[in-house]
């Protein structure tokens, strides 16, 4: 009886959270239930090469040089319920994406931190600033996908049939749904030396999780090397020492706090953002050195990362790349990443001091969150006229085409009826 109350309990527990979860990332911007439009590529190339082609002639080709199974996968079944339906499937999934982040942070694979560090983090992660661009699209969801397969990565392996089906579902979507896999294998390899005490042992002891995460690196490997980057800006990157701290300063530890409106002339505060950067990097430094492997592989994946965002950034196709990276709201989603990454340090600094300075400490993270409430809410996305065009769209021919309006405005996608 008294186990039986317990797993009430437990279930009870796990659907409020989920719930709660599902309606704080529909709060911060409702229109992404009450008026979904596709945005950007969603409608552009995924919507459109499924409607135009069908689901697996899509599917089978790199976009941007590389695979983007989940957007595909997401239109795919977003289409099922028609064109005037398929943008609010999109966003319900990439919600439904967020919250199972959340529950499984909160999950006892994770049980090596502290449930109260767990919170803290779900509750930046669910109320961090500067990520309207990203917010609640699929275009931009393997951003979300790689942070939650390094989290399985560094949590405890799954004991359970569920929990394997589960981590491996996550690791092929994710993996094949954008390139970030590539920066997510080291964080694997130096799980599977530590495990095994050594590297002999770790090639020896190879497990099929192991086996699947490098076929997914060779797939995308492969598609990189050999997917032509036409679509890719060929405007010059504009790169120096002194962009590279402010934009790191400015964006990864100021904009990880703040509204980066709110903040813009940090931008151009080149001697100060030196400062900030070379006191991040020692303090990165000291800590990867001397902590373990779950440590180094938080440092790894968010430095290859925006190491990669930035030796090829999509944010002009004529001005310098960098520079741009400087105009608030420019490229918010290469910053998702490092601004939880951040975060999660500013939390392990917390959790390493004493007893009394942490239980004091513990107090910084709760007020940056109750910061982060000035950017709550987004701005709905303007109506463009999505549904309308869709309607007069439903009244063509066979055959014939129409180009339907998309945001950000003036997107647009051209379909040929069916």
């Amino acid at each position: 009886m008294h186990n039986t109350k317990i797993s009430l309990e437990r279930i009870v527990a796990t659907v409020s959270i989920f719930a709660l979860t599902f309606l704080i990332v529909f709060s911060r911007r409702q229109d992404i239930l009450l008026h979904a439009q596709p945005w950007a590529e969603d409608g552009v190339i995924w919507m459109k090469g499924i409607y135009e082609g069908g689901f697996w002639s899509s599917i089978l080709y790199p976009a941007n040089g590389y695979y983007q199974t989940i957007s595909r996968m997401t239109y795919g079944i977003g289409l099922l319920f028609g064109l005037s339906k398929a943008p609010l499937v999109a966003n319900i999934i990439a919600i439904l994406i967020r919250c199972f982040f959340v529950m499984f942070v909160l999950s006892d694979r994770m049980k090596f931190v502290a449930l109260k560090y767990r919170f803290l983090f779900v509750l930046y992660f669910l109320l961090m600033p500067n990520i309207a661009e990203a917010y609640v699209n699929v275009t931009n969801a393997h951003w979300y996908l790689s942070l939650y397969l390094l989290l399985v990565v560094i949590s405890d392996d799954a004991s359970t049939t569920p929990w394997k089906v589960h981590d491996f579902a996550l690791l092929i979507i994710s993996s094949l749904s954008g390139p970030f896999v590539i920066f997510i294998a080291p964080c694997l390899i130096l799980k599977r030396i530590s495990q095994n005490k050594g590297i002999k042992s770790a090639i020896i002891n190879i497990k099929p999780f192991d086996v699947v995460m490098a076929a997914c690196c060779l797939i995308q490997i492969i598609a990189i090397l050999t997917s032509a980057d036409g679509s890719r800006s060929h405007a010059p990157l504009g790169a120096t020492f002194s962009v590279l701290a402010n934009v790191i300063s400015y964006r990864v530890v100021g904009g990880s706090l703040f509204d980066n409106e709110l903040i813009s002339p940090m931008a151009s505060m080149t001697a100060l953002n030196t400062c900030i950067f070379a006191l991040l990097a020692v303090v990165t430094l000291i800590f990867f050195v001397r902590q373990d492997w779950r440590f180094k592989s938080a440092v790894i994946f968010p430095v290859l990362m925006i190491g990669f965002a930035l030796a090829k950034p999509m944010m002009s196709l004529t001005l310098p790349q960098w520079p741009a990276l400087l105009i608030p709201g420019g490229g918010e989603r290469y910053f998702i990443i490092t601004n939880i990454a951040f975060f999660s340090l500013i939390i392990f600094i917390c959790s390493k001091l004493d007893e009394h300075t942490r239980n004091l400490s513990i107090l910084l993270p709760i007020a940056l969150i109750v910061l982060l409430n000035q950017s709550y809410s987004i701005n709905n996305l303007p109506d463009v006229g999505y549904q309308e065009d869709v309607a007069k769209f439903e009244t063509l021919p066979t055959g014939e085409s129409m180009k339907i309006r998309i945001n950000p405005n003036p997107w647009w996608v051209e379909l040929i009826k069916k």
